[in-house]
């Protein structure tokens, strides 16, 4: 073979390499970009579902408040101040349980027309001077909008100041209408809590306006149609649902300079048609085409040459052209075999989302407290007084329980004091005791003598034994018992074990893990929120404590605390 044809033949190798190289680089790339892009936008509904579930929250709490002022205001038993005051209680009462809610007004909107007078509850956080009065005026606006035509309306986002609000209005009656207003970047804060810092969320909302990095209330930003960089963002993130983004120029939104965005289906809502997308760094997708990069470079020198040395000892070595030649197919079968394994790398996706916090309990006992309140006033000093009182209190300390459960993502810490795990459970029976009465339970307490006390803060600790022997309670059949039994923990001298047994209807084994997850609930629609458990299992966590669960279907359910004595805290901070 002369040394013109084995040239030519070595230089069409190397193309081919080349060729091979560079078609296996844009296979790959797009393998990853398309991989990448479906994971986020799995993660992208995800939270367009959590933005869901706000935005009916949002609905549903108008909608009783409307009902609830609407048959207050018809109880012909209950003279006006009266079934006003109910009112007031019940909108007071859930302005202050949902962080987000600023203002909850029902207005007199018809005009000519024999109206009631407003009644308004604020949150009394929110300052009072100017952003209160505006909101209140904006909602009597609203209330005659939605009075006349008889149907919901969403008014937003209206901006004060610095700050954006929601306000959504439902007719109570035929002149009245009821209006709540939201901290838009609020709400929107809690949505997006807890995601990746490389994940900026971006929602629209039924009249175009866009929210940009409402992970923080630095970064969030509000761009409304007709603003330049409003459309910048639009270009921006069609551009990047097909491929990475070139660098985002200097505007007033937080994206990521390089982004690959997903985007869920537009969710319908009672509030109307909104869409979420998130926009991810292009970091990791960069960093694993220059990894492959890399690897097709140093696979395709070692192929070319791994030719030419080949092809050089052709030329010197004409008598050893067989050996070669052989060196040459096995240098060919190891390239083919190493383009083989690229092609089965595959990317590792990112993690999923969790989410939020309901907080239907809310209406319902702002109800009952404002019908006890009322009960209260009607019979004075009489013995029965006590009891409407204590129901008062109570009611009062569940809105307070509700309130520290809706911060409990914000913060880890918690004040250890010495706890008497005895009068915990003693507390937690007493608070249920008319519930067990109801049910004909039994409670059979097993309290072994010398319990230590326990590195508990004890309103929390209380908090977790009632909601444990509330599901028990639930679970359990008419007539039968509850044992709880406390004791030391025989492995581990420096924890109290507490244990709580029910004889119900047990746990299906593909619900053991879940039970904790916030929102999942095995009754049925509108007769549990799902946090119960994944409160209790917070403050378990917080306080160092362990929790363990032990169900066997039809026959019933064990849930197992053990707790650090006070003691074994010391020694450990010492």
């Amino acid at each position: 073979m002369g040394r013109g044809r084995l040239f030519a033949l070595m230089l069409v190798g190397v193309s081919a390499v080349l060729a091979v190289s560079l078609g296996i680089l844009r296979r790959e790339r797009r393998i990853i970009l398309r991989d990448f892009q479906a994971s986020e936008s799995r993660l992208a509904k995800e939270a367009a579902g959590e933005l869901l579930g706000y935005l009916s929250s949002f609905d549903r709490d108008a909608r009783l408040l409307a009902a609830l002022a609407a048959r207050a205001r018809t109880q012909p038993t209950i003279d006006e101040a009266a079934q006003d005051q109910v009112v007031r209680a019940a909108f007071e009462a859930l302005a202050v349980i949902i962080p987000h809610y600023r203002t909850i007004a029902i207005e007199g909107a018809i005009e000519g027309a024999s109206g009631r007078r407003t009644i308004a509850a604020v949150d009394p956080t929110e300052e009072q001077t100017y952003v209160i009065p505006s909101l209140l005026k904006a909602s009597a606006e609203l209330a005659q909008a939605v009075a006349r035509s008889g149907h919901t309306k969403l008014l937003g986002p209206l901006t004060l100041g610095d700050r954006s609000f929601y306000l959504y209005g439902a007719p109570a009656s035929a002149t009245d209408a009821v209006v709540v207003s939201a901290d838009a970047n609020l709400m929107l804060q809690i949505i997006t809590r807890g995601r990746s810092d490389q994940h900026v969320m971006v929602v629209t909302d039924p009249s175009d306006a866009t929210w940009v990095g409402c992970e923080s209330a630095a970064t969030c930003v509000l761009l409304r149609p007709g603003e330049p960089d409003h459309a910048t963002l639009r270009q921006t993130l069609a551009a990047a649902t097909s491929k990475v983004s070139g660098p985002v120029g200097a505007t007033r939104f937080h994206l990521p300079a390089r982004a690959v965005v997903g985007q869920a289906p537009p969710t319908e809502s009672p509030l109307g048609r909104w869409s979420v997308s998130l926009a991810t760094s292009a970091g990791e997708i960069e960093a694993r085409e220059r990894t492959l990069v890399w690897q097709l470079i140093l696979t395709s020198a070692g192929v070319i040459t791994t030719m030419l040395t080949v092809g050089f000892f052709i030329v010197r070595q004409r008598a050893s052209a067989a050996a070669l030649a052989a060196r040459l197919q096995a240098a060919e079968e190891v390239a083919t075999l190493r383009r083989d394994l690229l092609s089965a790398e595959k990317l590792v996706t990112v993690g999923v989302l969790t989410a939020g916090i309901a907080h239907d309990v809310g209406t319902p006992l702002s109800v009952i407290r404002g019908r006890a309140e009322h009960l209260l006033e009607k019979i004075g000093d009489r013995p029965a007084g006590e009891d409407l009182t204590a129901i008062v209190n109570q009611i009062d300390r569940i809105a307070s329980t509700i309130k520290q459960v809706l911060e409990l993502p914000r913060t880890e810490a918690t004040e250890l004091k010495h706890a008497d795990a005895v009068t915990a459970v003693a507390r937690a029976v007493e608070l249920l005791e008319l519930r067990l009465s109801r049910r004909g339970l039994r409670i059979e307490r097993q309290i072994e003598p010398g319990l230590p006390a326990i590195a508990a803060n004890p309103q929390q600790l209380e908090r977790v034994l009632v909601n444990l022997l509330m599901n028990a309670c639930d679970a359990s059949p008419r007539g039968s018992s509850i044992e709880i039994t406390l004791a030391h923990d025989p492995e581990r001298p420096d924890r109290v074990r507490i244990a709580l047994t029910d004889h119900g209807i047990g746990i299906a084994p593909e619900n053991l893990e879940a039970v904790f997850d916030p929102y999942f609930t095995t009754k049925e629609r509108g007769e549990g929120t799902g946090l119960g458990l994944a409160v209790v299992a917070r403050v378990v966590r917080i306080h160092g404590a362990e929790i363990g669960l032990r169900s066997t279907p039809g026959a019933g359910t064990t849930v197992t605390l053990l707790w650090p004595t006070a003691q074994s805290k010391e020694a450990a901070v010492a």
